[in-house]
């Protein structure tokens, strides 16, 4: 029987510690982003977050505020690597980025254990709500794994219930990496700024098997939408 826990990761610990007066992330409220005293946007989740071979992150988080305002990060903080926004009133912003060491330290345990995220995670006032589900086992070796430097606090756990009206929950774990990494890369902006051999090149894999793995990703949250 698959079981789920919910965390709260103490934000003092996950959010990098930055004295750089261009960006700050908000006193009263962790989910807003200031660059030179003004408030640029607001974090409402982060809906994807992964781990790289070569230890960088790339990351899908929700906004709202100024898109373009907050693009400019990449040209401001060094551990950003690239930034791409898509603009509405809410919009998403795709990064790519040198992670904190705690940040890093979480995600390599999340890939040890065989349990994946609930999506979206999100910021409150008492740190990072995460969701993870898979065996009860391998919940418990989860937890008791983690470093005493990480402050994680257990808010809830149960039987996990499947959404299978969730389009990301319908990919598997290389189709979600592969996609995420193209949307960060700008594979879907207009004008795309990458090409399939772009990515292939970046991933260490033929043209085809990116393409395929996109087609396949693309059909089923396509179905999920549509049928």
């Amino acid at each position: 029987m698959m079981r789920y826990i919910t965390v709260v990761i103490s934000l003092e610990d996950y959010i990098r510690s930055n004295n750089d007066q261009q960006m700050q992330r908000g006193i009263s409220d962790p989910r807003e982003v200031w660059i030179n005293d003004t408030l640029v946007a607001t974090q409402e989740a982060i809906q994807y977050i992964n781990l790289l071979d070569d230890e960088s992150v790339v990351g899908v988080a929700q906004f709202r505020g100024d898109a373009d305002q907050l693009a400019t990060i990449e040209d401001e903080i060094p551990e950003i690597i690239s930034c791409t926004v898509t603009g509405g009133e809410t919009w998403l912003a795709y990064m790519h980025y040198e992670p904190t060491n705690v940040e890093k330290t979480l995600l390599k345990r999340i890939d040890t254990e065989a349990i994946s995220i609930d999506w979206p995670m999100r910021e409150t006032t008492d740190g990072l709500e995460v969701t993870l589900f898979g065996e009860n086992t391998a919940l418990q070796q989860l937890i008791a794994g983690f470093p005493d430097e990480i402050d994680i606090t257990l808010e809830r756990a149960g039987e996990y219930q499947l959404n299978i009206g969730d389009p990301v929950g319908q990919l598997t774990d290389r189709q979600k990496e592969i996609l995420q990494i193209a949307l960060a890369a700008g594979y879907y902006d207009i004008p795309r700024r990458v090409t399939q051999r772009d990515l292939a090149t970046e991933l260490g894999l033929s043209r085809g098997t990116i393409g395929n793995h996109l087609r396949r990703a693309e059909a089923k949250i396509i179905r999920s939408i549509i049928v």
